[in-house]
Protein backbone atom coordinates (compact mmCIF):
# COMPACT_ATOMS: atom_id res chain seq x y z
CA UNK A 1 0.00 0.00 0.00
CA UNK A 2 2.79 2.38 0.95
CA UNK A 3 4.80 1.50 -2.16
CA UNK A 4 1.87 2.19 -4.48
CA UNK A 5 1.16 5.50 -2.72
CA UNK A 6 4.82 6.47 -3.00
CA UNK A 7 4.79 5.57 -6.71
CA UNK A 8 1.75 7.80 -7.31
CA UNK A 9 3.33 10.70 -5.44
CA UNK A 10 6.62 10.35 -7.33
CA UNK A 11 4.90 10.04 -10.72
CA UNK A 12 2.58 12.98 -10.06
CA UNK A 13 5.55 15.23 -9.31
CA UNK A 14 6.97 14.48 -12.76
CA UNK A 15 3.76 15.58 -14.48
CA UNK A 16 3.76 19.25 -15.38
CA UNK A 17 0.51 21.20 -15.16
CA UNK A 18 0.12 21.49 -18.94
CA UNK A 19 0.36 17.71 -19.41
CA UNK A 20 -2.43 17.24 -16.88
CA UNK A 21 -4.55 19.81 -18.73
CA UNK A 22 -3.93 18.16 -22.12
CA UNK A 23 -4.84 14.72 -20.74
CA UNK A 24 -8.04 16.13 -19.22
CA UNK A 25 -8.96 17.85 -22.50
CA UNK A 26 -8.18 14.67 -24.46
CA UNK A 27 -10.54 12.62 -22.30
CA UNK A 28 -13.18 15.35 -22.47
CA UNK A 29 -12.89 15.49 -26.27
CA UNK A 30 -13.40 11.74 -26.65
CA UNK A 31 -16.32 11.69 -24.23
CA UNK A 32 -17.91 14.67 -25.97
CA UNK A 33 -17.55 13.05 -29.38
CA UNK A 34 -19.05 9.80 -28.09
CA UNK A 35 -22.01 11.67 -26.60
CA UNK A 36 -22.63 13.68 -29.78
CA UNK A 37 -22.39 10.59 -31.98
CA UNK A 38 -24.84 8.74 -29.74
CA UNK A 39 -27.38 11.57 -29.70
CA UNK A 40 -27.14 12.45 -33.39
CA UNK A 41 -26.64 9.08 -35.06
CA UNK A 42 -28.41 6.64 -32.75
CA UNK A 43 -31.08 8.83 -31.13
CA UNK A 44 -31.60 11.07 -34.20
CA UNK A 45 -31.72 14.08 -31.87
CA UNK A 46 -31.27 17.15 -34.10
CA UNK A 47 -33.23 19.81 -32.20
CA UNK A 48 -30.15 21.87 -31.22
CA UNK A 49 -28.79 21.73 -34.79
CA UNK A 50 -32.02 23.08 -36.29
CA UNK A 51 -32.39 25.70 -33.57
CA UNK A 52 -28.90 26.99 -34.32
CA UNK A 53 -29.81 27.33 -38.01
CA UNK A 54 -32.88 29.35 -37.00
CA UNK A 55 -30.72 31.66 -34.87
CA UNK A 56 -28.37 32.25 -37.81
CA UNK A 57 -31.11 32.66 -40.42
CA UNK A 58 -31.90 36.38 -39.80
CA UNK A 59 -28.20 37.27 -40.09
CA UNK A 60 -27.59 35.68 -43.48
CA UNK A 61 -26.77 38.17 -46.25
CA UNK A 62 -24.76 38.21 -49.47
CA UNK A 63 -21.69 40.17 -48.20
CA UNK A 64 -21.32 37.95 -45.12
CA UNK A 65 -21.79 34.82 -47.22
CA UNK A 66 -18.95 35.95 -49.46
CA UNK A 67 -16.70 36.47 -46.43
CA UNK A 68 -17.58 33.02 -45.09
CA UNK A 69 -16.71 31.46 -48.45
CA UNK A 70 -13.24 32.98 -48.18
CA UNK A 71 -12.83 31.93 -44.54
CA UNK A 72 -13.91 28.34 -45.15
CA UNK A 73 -11.18 28.00 -47.80
CA UNK A 74 -8.67 28.13 -44.93
CA UNK A 75 -9.30 24.45 -44.24
CA UNK A 76 -10.15 23.20 -47.73
CA UNK A 77 -8.40 20.15 -49.13
CA UNK A 78 -6.54 22.15 -51.78
CA UNK A 79 -5.34 24.81 -49.33
CA UNK A 80 -4.17 22.26 -46.75
CA UNK A 81 -2.33 20.24 -49.40
CA UNK A 82 -0.39 23.37 -50.37
CA UNK A 83 0.47 24.57 -46.86
CA UNK A 84 1.35 21.08 -45.58
CA UNK A 85 3.57 20.66 -48.65
CA UNK A 86 5.30 23.98 -47.95
CA UNK A 87 5.82 23.08 -44.29
CA UNK A 88 7.29 19.68 -45.14
CA UNK A 89 9.47 21.20 -47.85
CA UNK A 90 10.72 23.87 -45.45
CA UNK A 91 11.87 21.30 -42.90
CA UNK A 92 13.39 19.14 -45.62
CA UNK A 93 15.43 22.13 -46.79
CA UNK A 94 16.61 22.55 -43.19
CA UNK A 95 17.45 18.81 -43.26
CA UNK A 96 15.10 18.23 -40.33
CA UNK A 97 13.82 14.91 -41.70
CA UNK A 98 12.08 13.81 -38.53
CA UNK A 99 9.97 16.96 -38.25
CA UNK A 100 9.05 16.79 -41.94
CA UNK A 101 7.86 13.19 -41.56
CA UNK A 102 5.95 14.02 -38.38
CA UNK A 103 4.06 16.86 -40.07
CA UNK A 104 3.19 14.67 -43.05
CA UNK A 105 1.97 11.86 -40.79
CA UNK A 106 -0.18 14.23 -38.70
CA UNK A 107 -1.82 15.72 -41.80
CA UNK A 108 -2.45 12.42 -43.55
CA UNK A 109 -3.56 10.73 -40.34
CA UNK A 110 -6.19 13.37 -39.69
CA UNK A 111 -7.53 13.04 -43.23
CA UNK A 112 -7.74 9.24 -43.02
CA UNK A 113 -9.48 9.31 -39.62
CA UNK A 114 -12.09 11.78 -40.83
CA UNK A 115 -12.64 9.92 -44.11
CA UNK A 116 -13.41 6.60 -42.43
CA UNK A 117 -15.59 8.24 -39.79
CA UNK A 118 -17.73 9.83 -42.47
CA UNK A 119 -18.13 6.43 -44.10
CA UNK A 120 -18.99 4.86 -40.75
CA UNK A 121 -21.69 7.34 -39.71
CA UNK A 122 -23.01 8.33 -43.19
CA UNK A 123 -24.98 11.34 -42.00
CA UNK A 124 -26.56 13.39 -44.77
CA UNK A 125 -25.66 17.05 -45.09
CA UNK A 126 -28.10 19.88 -44.25
CA UNK A 127 -30.57 20.82 -46.99
CA UNK A 128 -30.41 24.10 -48.94
CA UNK A 129 -26.72 25.04 -48.60
CA UNK A 130 -25.79 28.65 -49.42
CA UNK A 131 -23.08 27.58 -51.88
CA UNK A 132 -22.54 24.62 -54.19
CA UNK A 133 -23.58 21.45 -52.31
CA UNK A 134 -21.10 18.70 -51.48
CA UNK A 135 -21.75 15.04 -52.21
CA UNK A 136 -19.91 13.36 -49.34
CA UNK A 137 -21.21 12.76 -45.83
CA UNK A 138 -21.57 15.34 -43.08
CA UNK A 139 -20.45 13.84 -39.75
CA UNK A 140 -17.94 14.80 -38.52
CA UNK A 141 -16.96 18.00 -40.33
CA UNK A 142 -13.77 17.51 -42.33
CA UNK A 143 -13.02 21.24 -42.31
CA UNK A 144 -13.40 21.43 -38.53
CA UNK A 145 -11.27 18.31 -38.00
CA UNK A 146 -8.50 19.13 -40.49
CA UNK A 147 -8.53 22.83 -39.67
CA UNK A 148 -8.11 22.25 -35.94
CA UNK A 149 -5.32 19.75 -36.60
CA UNK A 150 -3.43 22.10 -38.94
CA UNK A 151 -3.74 25.30 -36.92
CA UNK A 152 -3.17 23.36 -33.70
CA UNK A 153 -0.01 21.91 -35.25
CA UNK A 154 1.15 25.44 -36.08
CA UNK A 155 0.63 26.36 -32.41
CA UNK A 156 2.79 23.39 -31.38
CA UNK A 157 5.55 24.33 -33.83
CA UNK A 158 5.30 27.93 -32.66
CA UNK A 159 5.91 26.91 -29.05
CA UNK A 160 8.89 24.81 -30.11
CA UNK A 161 10.45 27.91 -31.69
CA UNK A 162 12.64 30.54 -30.03
CA UNK A 163 10.05 33.30 -30.38
CA UNK A 164 9.41 35.48 -27.34
CA UNK A 165 6.74 34.04 -25.07
CA UNK A 166 4.40 37.01 -25.38
CA UNK A 167 4.29 36.55 -29.17
CA UNK A 168 3.71 32.83 -28.73
CA UNK A 169 0.58 33.58 -26.70
CA UNK A 170 -0.67 36.15 -29.22
CA UNK A 171 -0.09 34.08 -32.36
CA UNK A 172 -1.38 30.91 -30.71
CA UNK A 173 -4.62 32.64 -29.77
CA UNK A 174 -5.04 33.96 -33.31
CA UNK A 175 -4.47 30.51 -34.84
CA UNK A 176 -6.99 28.80 -32.56
CA UNK A 177 -9.56 31.54 -33.23
CA UNK A 178 -9.06 31.02 -36.97
CA UNK A 179 -9.77 27.29 -36.55
CA UNK A 180 -13.00 28.05 -34.66
CA UNK A 181 -14.14 30.66 -37.18
CA UNK A 182 -13.59 28.20 -40.02
CA UNK A 183 -15.79 25.72 -38.19
CA UNK A 184 -18.46 28.38 -37.76
CA UNK A 185 -18.30 29.20 -41.48
CA UNK A 186 -19.30 25.62 -42.28
CA UNK A 187 -22.47 26.01 -40.22
CA UNK A 188 -23.26 29.46 -41.62
CA UNK A 189 -22.96 28.15 -45.18
CA UNK A 190 -25.27 25.26 -44.21
CA UNK A 191 -22.69 22.69 -45.27
CA UNK A 192 -22.64 21.19 -41.77
CA UNK A 193 -24.73 21.02 -38.64
CA UNK A 194 -23.44 22.45 -35.36
CA UNK A 195 -22.93 18.89 -34.04
CA UNK A 196 -20.80 18.01 -37.08
CA UNK A 197 -18.43 20.89 -36.38
CA UNK A 198 -18.17 20.32 -32.62
CA UNK A 199 -17.51 16.61 -33.23
CA UNK A 200 -14.85 17.58 -35.77
CA UNK A 201 -13.11 19.80 -33.23
CA UNK A 202 -13.15 16.94 -30.71
CA UNK A 203 -11.61 14.44 -33.12
CA UNK A 204 -9.10 16.98 -34.39
CA UNK A 205 -7.90 17.79 -30.88
CA UNK A 206 -7.77 14.12 -29.85
CA UNK A 207 -5.69 13.10 -32.89
CA UNK A 208 -3.35 16.09 -32.55
CA UNK A 209 -2.81 15.37 -28.84
CA UNK A 210 -2.00 11.70 -29.51
CA UNK A 211 0.29 12.55 -32.44
CA UNK A 212 2.24 15.19 -30.51
CA UNK A 213 2.57 12.86 -27.50
CA UNK A 214 3.98 10.16 -29.78
CA UNK A 215 6.36 12.66 -31.39
CA UNK A 216 7.68 13.83 -28.04
CA UNK A 217 8.05 10.30 -26.71
CA UNK A 218 9.94 9.11 -29.80
CA UNK A 219 12.21 12.15 -29.53
CA UNK A 220 13.01 11.38 -25.89
CA UNK A 221 13.79 7.75 -26.71
CA UNK A 222 16.01 8.82 -29.60
CA UNK A 223 17.89 11.21 -27.33
CA UNK A 224 18.59 8.37 -24.88
CA UNK A 225 20.22 6.23 -27.57
CA UNK A 226 24.06 6.23 -27.42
Amino acid sequence: MKSSKKFIETYSKKLSWWIVIVIALFVAALLSFTYIAHEIILEQEEYVDHQFFQILSPHINAPLTGIMEIITYGASGRFLQIVYGLLVMGYLIKKNWKRAIEIAVIGLGGFVINYFMKLSFQRQRPPDPLIEPLQNFSFPSGHATSGFIFYGLLVYLLWKSKLKQVYKYIFSSVLIIIAFIIGFSRIYLRLHYLSDVVAGFCIGFAWLAVAIWMMERLKREADREP
